[in-house]
């Protein structure tokens, strides 16, 4: 019997075995078994007849090996496919079925570079395939890859054409630009590229409610409170308002200015699908702030950050000549500087309070108040200088850091974490404090090492914050300054309720709360003075000015004490 022969018998072996469906088995044998024949290709008789089933044989594989993957495709078995493929793109690699089904399990899988790689192949063969650049965009984006996610959807677009463009592919492209922005670039430009695709999708589609309340958040980013108009009242005319929807249109009214309809929304908070606002479950009635409270006990209870509970602490006075008794429970790192008020309010810390055997008949959120009370730009201002600090801890702070005859600065750069990050500031941009002669700074920021501020030369940060168990502590250092300059954090919020002549510094796009940043103070406290970025995350526009002011404010001291 010839050679030949021999080795083709060698073929019922991973036919059987693609039969019982063995198929790593029946990959690895018939691999063995095409490099077998090649290897036979020397002797020239039989060179025909080699090829001839070298390519038979490969038909068969290819041909039994195409249906499997497809069955396992059907099934979701993307792993099992992924193998089948793999082997068949060895052997072909111009099918652009396959190609197609082995990028989606390369997709489930999770290999994207891999996928990236089939798909650049899939786009040169096809002759420029528009759908390879929607492909090559999606997997960019899984990648986190925005720039290039953003340049691939663009060129598929452009292949399409704009007559051809879909509403829903405008705000994709909206999304991503978004997402550049909000993610990396931090760019202006690109807040108006996402606003404009969100526009147009918005215009093509005008009954589809997520076209527009995604043109109000750009808006927003954009300071374009007009166009946020614009597209809030499409919202509201086609109706079907989340709570999500409902919570934020309370912030971009109160943004813009218009109270009552804050008053009417903000409640949603505590109802939306995402990010909820945390609250206990209280099976006492609200107070809508109708209510008659002359005989009754208002609860009052803390909600979101440690500077909404400061700011809150300065309605208490209204609320107590609306009610017998006030209590209010707050966060328990703010209960040893609110405990002893001079109001005679009653404040609880959240841990260990039982809200089940507390004496009551009504209670409210804190940031609820100012909307019961149907507050509005001519009322909100809490005013300034209404929390106490605790006279023996100021002094013991006193004689630990501030017993010198220097202009002392308290700066604050970052807030919590987990919260909005915009806000926060580099040390580095309070290095225009460095040129002042004759002052001290202070840090007022909880969990900084020391090694932060090497980068100041000519004065020396001192890191007191370090010494902070707890917000008493905070406002007995503050109460030693002369100047804070801080981001819009809870330090700024503590400083204005401590009446501190206080410089906050916002960034471009700032919170909804700060309706109205372009007089001498941000309303809601009068001590605080607004200094906002020129663009985003343009600092120096901010600081400069700010540290100006200091510098007259120093000068000026010096020459009162001169004269005196």
């Amino acid at each position: 019997m010839d050679n030949l022969l021999l080795l083709k018998l060698n073929r019922t072996i991973w036919v059987s075995l693609l039969e019982q469906e063995k198929i790593i088995e029946a990959i690895s044998y018939f691999e063995s078994y095409q490099n077998s024949l090649l290897m036979l290709k020397a002797e020239k008789t039989l060179k025909d007849e080699i090829m001839r089933e070298v390519k038979y044989s490969q038909d068969v594989f290819l041909s039994r090996m195409v249906q499997f993957a497809q069955d396992y495709v059907d099934s979701g078995d993307y792993t099992n496919a992924a193998i089948c493929y793999t082997s068949i793109f060895k052997y072909d690699q111009n099918n652009i079925d396959n190609l197609r089904d082995y990028i989606k399990c390369l997709d489930e899988l999770g290999q994207y570079d891999l996928e990236i790689g089939l798909v650049e192949h899939l786009k040169n063969i096809g002759d420029n395939d528009i759908e390879s650049y929607r492909l090559l965009s999606e997997i960019c984006s899984k990648r986190n890859e925005i720039e290039k996610t953003i340049e691939y959807y663009e060129k598929y677009l452009t292949l399409k054409g704009e007559s051809n463009i879909t509403a829903n592919e405008y705000n994709q492209l909206g999304c991503y630009y978004n997402l550049l922005y909000s993610n990396k670039s931090a760019k202006y430009s690109d807040i108006i590229k996402s606003l404009t695709y969100f526009e147009k999708a918005a215009k093509m589609e005008p009954f589809v409610r997520l076209f527009h309340k995604n043109a109000t958040i750009m808006a927003s980013k954009a300071n374009a409170l007009h166009i946020g108009r614009k597209h809030w009242d499409a919202l509201l005319e086609i109706g079907q308002m989340t709570n999500d929807d409902k919570y934020d249109y309370a912030a971009f009214c109160l943004r813009s200015g218009n109270f009552e309809e804050w008053h009417k929304y903000f409640d949603s908070r505590f109802d939306k699908e995402h990010n909820r606002t945390i609250y206990p479950k209280i099976f006492k009635p609200k107070w809508d702030g109708v209510k008659d409270l002359s005989h009754s006990t208002l609860l009052v209870h803390h909600e979101q950050g440690f500077g909404d509970t400061f700011l809150m602490w300065g309605y208490m006075p209204r609320l107590l000549k609306l009610a017998k008794h006030v209590i209010f429970v707050v966060q328990d790192s703010i209960y040893e500087l609110l405990k002893d008020n001079e109001w005679g309010v009653e404040v609880l810390p959240s841990k260990g309070t039982d809200l089940n055997k507390l004496k009551f008949d009504y209670h409210i959120p804190s940031m609820s108040v100012p909307v019961a009370l149907k507050l509005n730009k001519d009322n909100l201002s809490v005013g300034e200088g209404y929390i106490k600090p605790n006279i023996d801890l100021v002094k013991q702070y006193k004689e630990k850091y501030f017993n010198n005859d220097k202009f002392k600065i308290g700066i604050s750069f970052s807030g919590s974490p987990s919260g909005n990050l915009t806000r926060n500031i580099s040390v580095e941009n309070f290095l225009p404090l460095d040129k002042l002669d004759g002052i001290e700074i202070y840090s007022l920021t909880k969990g900084v090492e020391d090694s932060r501020f090497d980068c100041f030369k000519n004065n020396k940060v001192v890191n007191i914050a370090k010494d902070f168990n707890n917000f008493a502590d905070t406002a007995a250092a503050m109460a030693n300054l002369d100047v804070v300059l801080t981001s819009d954090n809870c330090i700024l919020n503590l400083a204005g309720a401590l009446g501190l002549k206080t410089f906050g510094l916002f960034n471009w796009h700032y919170e909804f709360r700060w309706f109205d940043l372009s007089g001498e103070n941000v309303v809601w406290l009068t001590s605080v003075k607004p200094f906002v970025n020129n663009g985003i995350n343009a600092w120096e526009s901010s600081i400069e000015p700010a540290v100006e002011e200091i510098k007259k404010m120093k000068n000026e001291l010096a020459g009162t004490a001169g004269i005196i």
